[in-house]
């Protein structure tokens, strides 16, 4: 009777002690990882200095017979989601077991409601992203269709903005060769431009190369370990990239270019960003091949006009009985046909 009496004030303080420190397991649960503060709390729970939380449980028993040692599974409802397992010198008695089973549940309810915070804080955090990726498509927008009407100066505009829209560091836009240029031209975002050289290798072997090879756009999580950049046959640059992502710029079945972004960090672009970086490339090929058929065109008109004044002089001299300009009528009129084949052909 008096060892009862004895265990009964022992019992009511550690229900109490339970009790008390049931707010801190949820309190616990706002960690971005509460796995560690749950296992400190644990231990004060059943009095031990041994324990181990595994979620998942694993193959491992829930339930054990040695008297030293206390197993439990962690759950949420009724779903097993993990296992407890504590140890200490002294045998656990049946309220240690009760605690256990008590404790099981705590623990999957706050990792519940990590679990639950944390895809609160994701969609948050996509609204947010969604909010700010049309403020810069518009901003975008509207700096595309402001810029000169010449390719090189497009190309410098989209490649100094594209790090700041997707969060990386570095940019560049390749632009294969049209009627403006005879070689391909790489801008880089902090608006510099590298050797010919350079730029020929990046063409020819970097990932610019092979997404206007694959004509789809790609993630790089892992430099050290993607077989795709390990197989890129480019001498890197002093400035180490361990993430990468690349898009092609398509014209109907043509790869005009590509625009490429890169960072130091490892798996920093996700499928969403890769989204936007292609929404971007569609609109910078777009923009693109308005700046070369605004080039075209003005180079066109440049060529026109300079056969008018040909075929004016060419008058001229038939009016005043030289035949011999009917060579000049007949030399425009073929570069007139070769210009029209030409402006076919696009």
């Amino acid at each position: 009777m008096t060892s009862q009496l004895n265990a009964a004030p022992s019992r009511a303080v550690r229900l109490r002690e339970a009790l008390l420190g049931y707010g801190t397991f949820l309190a616990a649960a706002r960690r971005t990882d509460p796995l560690p503060t749950l296992h400190d709390l644990a231990c004060d729970w059943l009095l031990v200095e041994q324990l181990k939380i595994d979620v998942p449980a694993g193959t491992q028993l829930i339930h054990c017979d040695d008297p030293q040692r206390l197993c439990g599974p962690v759950l949420i409802g009724r779903q097993v989601i993990g296992r407890i397992e504590a140890r200490r010198q002294h045998p656990f008695d049946d309220d240690d077991r009760a605690l256990m089973s008590a404790l099981g549940h705590i623990i999957g309810a706050a990792l519940e409601y990590s679990s639950l915070q944390a895809q609160l804080n994701d969609w948050a955090g996509d609204m947010r992203t969604q909010d700010d990726t049309i403020d810069q498509l518009l901003a975008f927008g509207r700096a595309v269709i402001s810029a000169p009407n010449e390719p090189l100066a497009l190309a410098h505009q989209i490649a100094t903005q594209v790090p700041a829209m997707l969060g990386g560091e570095r940019a560049s836009v390749l632009i294969m060769p049209t009627e403006s240029f005879d070689q391909p031209v790489l801008i880089l975002s902090d608006g510099t431009s590298p050797s010919p050289e350079r730029t020929h290798e990046v063409a020819n072997y970097g990932l610019s190369s092979l997404v206007m090879r694959e004509q789809v756009p790609m993630i790089i999580d892992e430099t050290d370990t993607d077989q795709r950049w390990i197989g890129l046959r480019l001498d890197q640059d002093e400035t180490r990239t361990r993430c990468a992502m690349a898009a092609p710029l398509l014209w109907g079945s043509r790869s005009i270019g590509a625009l490429t972004i890169t960072t130091s960090e490892s798996r920093l672009f996700n499928p969403k960003q890769l989204n936007l970086l292609e929404l971007i490339a569609c609109h910078t090929a777009l923009a693109v091949q308005a700046a070369n058929l605004e080039a075209r065109l003005n180079a066109t008109a440049a060529s026109l006009g300079a056969l008018a004044t040909y075929l004016d002089n060419a008058v001229q001299e038939l009016q005043q009985g030289n035949m011999a300009a009917l060579a000049v009528v007949a030399a425009v009129t073929e570069r007139l046909r070769t210009e029209q084949v030409a402006l076919s052909s696009r």
